[in-house]
């Protein structure tokens, strides 16, 4: 697939958090819902964690992991994150496109499973998959800082020598 990949529009940043969360849940719900069509990858559907949160019992699982940062998953060290919030829109549309020329495309091992990284780097929009037995899972995405995308554009090198792209 070639051409220029579009994403729609960010969601619209006035008011911070409080204001952008409830729209960003809502284009979540729209575009991954409950019993409806997901994106596939590589042929598969991409499905997402639809328990709650342990930090957030009001939010599924997979969406409070995608807009907010941190490492664990306590409600104390990941918060919330409103440059993920407003890029909402794109999740969608990068997996569906996810094969297209301007889309750096790799998978690495990650605590014993396999991890797909989807990355359109003009943007820096990054999506991640995890490869689990049941099948692909939704596990985030985030822009990453410069220092994080340079390491990502090595990584996705040594990835495509090594022959780990798809």
């Amino acid at each position: 697939m070639s051409g220029n990949l579009v994403f729609p529009p960010i969601l619209p940043d006035n008011g911070g958090v409080p204001i952008v969360e409830p729209q960003s849940l809502t284009r979540y719900q729209t575009d991954f819902p409950a019993g409806g069509t997901l994106p596939s990858v590589r042929g598969k559907p991409v499905m997402v964690r639809r328990e709650p949160h342990p930090a957030n019992p009001a939010r599924e699982y997979t969406y409070w992991h995608m807009v907010t940062e941190g490492e664990d998953e306590d409600e104390q060290k990941r918060t919330p994150d409103l440059t993920r919030m407003i890029r909402m829109p794109w999740a969608k549309p990068l997996l569906i496109n996810h094969a297209h020329t301007a889309v750096k495309r790799w998978w690495n091992v990650r605590y014993g499973m396999r991890h797909y990284c989807i990355w359109h780097s003009p943007v820096n929009y990054l999506v991640v998959i995890k490869e689990r037995y049941e099948g692909l899972f939704l596990v985030t995405t985030y822009c990453p800082i410069p220092k994080r995308a340079l390491g990502f554009h090595k990584e996705w090198a040594i990835a495509k020598k090594a022959g780990r792209t798809f």
